[in-house]
């Protein structure tokens, strides 16, 4: 079972916001459920500057990081950056790749091959380290569980430096320098940067330690990128980052940058995080799901737009393929969800097939944990085993619940909004059971109950332009900031009501002030009929965005979970 709430606020945070900042009490609501409890956060938070970024060397062996990096550059030691062949890993690499180019030293990159090397560092580094005169690894977005291979590294007279940000209970041992947030007693104030973050912190650390300038400000568009692809909280310094990196893009002065956007058909400004999320990061991760990423890395730090324009459109032929996957896996999957859910309220979702690609159930579960707002996991099966791929909804920790269901799992990863898995495919009924159980304790304190929480409940009233442009300004939005979920109760359904579209359900609805106006639930169409709805009271949880249509600007009331109240009287009747 499910049930909505409105995140409790103290009514004098309410008052000190309101007051103080010049804004409704709704707005100041919708602020305050992000943690903001004074003017002058809600400023910080309205305003994200480089400022607010930590010092780099409040990691506790940055210095060790620099020192070695500095000595490599210096000796013209060849520099190996070991990256990762996710969106996160392949911007990281990119952030690194230039930054150490622009200091004059040896540098390549290494993406491992999904299918050869598996996850984490690849084997054949160790094994052809020597060989090829390596001077320095250093790993992005990778290395926090590859011990045996830094060892090796090591013991033939390489260092490492680790830079991670995936959970990890002790150091590396053989590792010269570690950057991990997540180390326990680490000493970096903020533990959920992405893979690409912590590269671009190592650069800063490089940055201060030599005094010079080395304009990293033109790197932040692959730090926000990276970041988004990689799901982590926008909150703190992801927040800054996202923002003044969405700015750098919306430049699109990188040539390869500039030619996804030719391909993707995503608009030269005013774009938000999910289209970020929904069509540059795809195309980033789709030559890593079906084969190699080293050409995107190619791809990110070419100065040549003719190369860009060519490589890119190389990678749209791989995001074809990927969609297709991608089509079949999220269509399936919700047709799943569609079923269960009109059976019964799981606290999660959860669904495996031998006929998916498991380089795209990623992208499934991701849409469904949107659309459904549970925590989703898929799994793809081959010969007895399952690799599956997990979302939250918001609210649940992933890594927690991947944990306590471990004794089910061969192998797992992951932070708190996402993570993966290896398990063993009769094992998958349990660990359905199994995260059920986990999740639902979790989101209703062991009560059994699902609880979705608005953000304010607010008067048909209150949806109009002003208060849009309010909740536009909190964004990015994202995991840890999500876009505000309103709550609207007590909604007569009026007979204008229909489906448009393919499943789309245009709600025609009047409170109890007399005021009417359209709702939209995309896909709701699927789940609700006309007849089923029009004469009877619904509440509704939706969000409010603004929309363009013929040059005209309006308040649309996006509907993403409708409840009925009260059914219409001829149901009743035949009740």
């Amino acid at each position: 079972m499910s049930s909505w709430l409105v995140r409790p606020v103290d009514s004098g945070i309410l008052t000190t916001l309101s007051d103080g900042l010049g804004i409704s009490v709704t707005a100041a609501r919708i602020i305050a459920s992000r943690g903001v409890t004074t003017v002058d956060e809600a400023r910080q938070f309205f305003k994200p500057s480089i400022e607010q970024l930590h010092d780099p060397f409040l990691f506790s062996e940055m210095g060790e990081a620099v020192k070695t990096i500095r000595e490599a550059v210096s000796s013209g030691n060849r520099i190996l950056v070991h990256g990762d062949y996710d969106a996160d890993g392949i911007c990281g690499t990119s952030i690194l790749y230039e930054g150490l180019s622009s200091l004059g030293a040896d540098v390549h990159y290494f993406v491992p091959d999904r299918k050869k090397d598996g996850y984490g560092m690849a084997k054949r580094i160790s094994e052809r380290s020597l060989e090829v005169g390596l001077g320095l690894v250093i790993t992005v977005d990778c290395g926090s569980s590859d011990g045996d291979i830094v060892k090796e590294l090591a013991d033939g007279g390489i260092p490492v430096i680790v830079t991670d940000h995936h959970e990890i209970g002790e150091r590396v041992p053989d590792a010269r320098a570690f950057i991990n947030a997540k180390l326990p007693g680490e000493t970096y104030p903020f533990t959920e940067l992405s893979g690409a973050g912590v590269a671009f912190k190592l650069l800063q650390g490089i940055e201060k330690d030599m005094g010079i300038d080395m304009k990293l400000g033109r790197l932040l568009d692959l730090v926000a990128v990276g970041t988004l692809g990689d799901y982590v909280p926008l909150v703190d310094e992801n927040r800054s980052l996202v923002t003044l990196g969405m700015a750098e893009l919306e430049k699109w002065e990188r040539p390869g940058f500039a030619a996804l956007k030719k391909e993707c058909g995503i608009p030269a400004t005013g774009f938000s995080a999910r289209q970020i999320c929904f069509t540059i990061v795809p195309r980033l991760n789709s030559p890593g799901r079906i084969g190699s990423a080293r050409t995107v890395v190619e791809l990110l730090t070419t100065s040549d737009a003719e190369e860009a324009a060519a490589i890119a459109g190389a990678i749209e032929d791989k995001n074809r393929q990927r969609r297709a996957h991608d089509s079949q896996v999220t269509e399936e999957a919700c047709y799943l969800a569609d079923i269960m859910l009109k059976r019964s309220e799981p606290n999660a979702l959860v669904f495996s097939s031998s006929s998916w690609h498991e380089g795209v159930v990623g992208i499934g579960a991701a849409r469904l944990a949107e659309n459904y707002g549970v925590p989703s996991v898929l799994i793809a099966v081959c010969d007895g085993v399952g690799k599956g791929s997990v979302r939250s909804s918001g609210g649940i920790n992933i890594r927690d619940t991947l944990e306590k269901c471990s004794k089910y799992l061969s192998a797992f990863g992951g932070h708190r909004e996402a993570g993966g898995f290896s398990i063993k495919e009769d094992d998958i009924p349990a660990f359905n059971k199994c995260s059920n159980k986990i999740v639902g304790e979790a989101a209703g304190e062991g009560d059994g109950h699902t609880h979705i929480h608005a953000d304010a409940e607010i008067t048909l009233d209150e949806c109009d332009l002003g208060l849009i442009m309010f909740i536009e300004k909190l964004a990015p939005f994202g995991p840890g900031n999500a876009e505000p979920l309103v709550m609207i109760r007590d909604l007569d359904v009026l007979e204008k009501t229909r489906i448009v579209g393919k499943h789309h359900l245009r709600l025609a609805v009047s409170d109890q002030d007399g005021r009417s106006l359209e709702m939209i639930g995309f896909s709701l169409g699927k789940s609700w009929k006309t007849w089923d709805v029009i004469g009877g009271k619904i509440d509704v949880l939706a969000h409010l965005r603004r929309n363009v249509w013929k040059g005209r600007e309006e308040a649309q009331i996006q509907v993403t979970l409708m409840n009925q109240t009260a059914k219409p009287a001829a149901l009743q009747e035949e009740l």
